[in-house]
């Protein structure tokens, strides 16, 4: 009789077991867990697309799932979990090293983009954004485009998931706030990472110093700024000797750096294997004369935000409080830019609310005005945006979509994982999307959904 008993729980727990879904069974592997630099990640499972994320400093990646226990992680470098007797995780293996589980205690990342509306998106009704005390006006969106209805369906397809990762949709068009939507435990209050779309704030922060004086003039040699912070310079010929401040704003640095180049020697990755990034750049040799032709290097804001710190005796982020954000009301962002190892995780990116993105964009939209006040000069805006189709400006880049035959011109700010600031001058329109499609390139080999959304659905609505 006890045999039978006995066969009978077998079958039933192999029942159970075989009834787990694929979403319960990633459960057994979330927590708070070691990693590297003394540094810790959560690993949590995602119902909406049955999917096991690591998540660092709010950025999620995503791991593969092979069998059993294994998995691999963005790089295809496997991550191997390990059980205790009573089958529970307790560490994971990657890289020849250990990484125990710390604690299944912790606030687990929203996973859905709006669970109450995530199975019946049909239900999303339109709201204009509340009017704040932050300088931005509001409005009907139905008022400001002849055809809103793309952009309806575009935050109902965010909804549903289709198009995933994206926190955060607004839309700034004819001086008034129509859209401002967020997804994913996002909101106005969140500050979001801004990854490389900080690099063209850098860029402004440097006009800042340049309007005070603190520099003559952008066209001035780049590398006298250098002599008392740097004994030697690698690699220097007569060609390095010419860099201007200008080539480095305009990414026409004429070095071996390029940042989407693997066999570069100043692509970011390698950059940031180095002790001092400036340095490093700043060391790299020449391959072409400086002016002649862009390159996108990662190194080149870096170094122009150790130039403001030269040239004004400051630290960069406390010369752009005073001179940047204070005048404009800005104040929920954190940043620290330390262009070196201890920025291997946060990249000396800011952090800000996408609220405050509208108001740096209106800022250069507007001829450097915020209510009234000259916070940059129109003739360095001017300058910024003098560039030639889909090359650089001072570190702005000229994007744009062609739809039945006609251009959309705009001036992009973007960052890996969906950062998207675009200023579309024509249009009279701001558009700020961000996201954590973080390494969406490399994973996917796709580029991230603002891609998709703009030229498909917000400039249609133009139409």
């Amino acid at each position: 009789m006890n045999r039978f008993y006995l066969l009978i729980l077998l079958i039933v727990g192999c029942s159970t077991q075989e009834e787990k879904s694929e979403y319960e069974k990633l459960l057994d592997y979330e927590g708070t867990y070691e990693y590297v630099n003394q540094n810790t990640l959560d690993i949590v499972a995602s119902e909406p697309d049955t999917t096991l994320y690591a998540v660092i400093d709010k950025a999620k990646y995503p791991l593969n799932h092979i069998a059993l226990d294994s998995f691999t992680n963005i790089q295809d470098i496997p991550v191997v979990f390990k059980r205790d007797k009573s089958n529970k995780v307790i560490s994971y293996r990657t890289s020849g090293q250990s990484f125990a589980l710390i604690t299944t205690d912790f606030e687990k990342m929203e996973m859905f983009p709006r669970k109450e509306l995530f199975y019946n998106a049909d239900n999303y009704r339109y709201e204009k954004p509340k009017e704040t005390s932050d300088g931005l006006k509001t409005g009907l969106i139905e008022e400001e485009f002849k055809n809103p209805e793309p952009i309806i369906n575009m935050v109902k397809e965010t909804i549903k998931g289709e198009f995933p990762d994206v926190h955060s949709i607004l839309i700034y068009k004819n001086n008034k706030l129509v859209l401002e939507e967020y997804f994913y435990g996002y909101d106005e209050n969140t500050p979001h990472q801004l990854r490389s779309a900080t690099k063209p704030f850098i860029g402004g922060i440097l006009g800042i110093a340049i309007d005070k004086g603190f520099i003559k003039s952008e066209k001035e040699k780049l590398l006298p700024y250098f002599k008392s912070k740097y004994d030697k310079i690698a690699n220097l010929d007569e060609r390095k000797k010419e860099l201007t401040i200008e080539n480095f704003l305009m990414y026409r640095h004429g070095m071996d750096c390029e940042n989407n180049n693997p066999a570069s020697k100043g692509n970011e990755q390698s950059m940031m294997q180095s002790k001092d990034w400036v340095k490093y750049t700043l060391d790299l040799p020449m391959v072409t004369k400086p002016g002649e032709k862009s390159s996108y290097c990662t190194g080149c804001p870096l170094t122009l935000g150790s130039l403001v710190e030269i040239a004004t005796n400051d630290q960069i982020e406390t010369f752009a409080k005073e001179n940047l954000f204070e005048p404009m009301g800005i104040s929920n962002y954190d940043w620290t830019f330390e262009p070196n190892q201890a920025s291997m995780n946060t990249f000396s990116q800011m952090s800000i609310s996408p609220r405050d993105l509208i108001k740096l964009a209106k800022l250069f939209k507007d001829g450097g005005i915020w209510n009234g006040k000259q916070i940059l000069s129109k003739e360095w805006v001017d300058k910024t945006f003098q560039m030639q189709d889909g090359d650089y400006g001072y570190l702005w880049e000229h994007k744009y979509f062609v739809i039945d035959g006609k251009q959309y011109n705009s001036y992009l700010a973007s960052g890996n994982g969906g950062q998207k600031i675009n200023i579309w001058p024509e249009l009279n329109m701001i558009t700020v999307f961000t996201g954590g499609n973080y390494n969406s390139y490399e994973l996917y080999g796709k580029s991230t959904p603002p891609n998709e959304m703009i030229p498909n659905y917000v400039l249609k609505s133009i139409k």
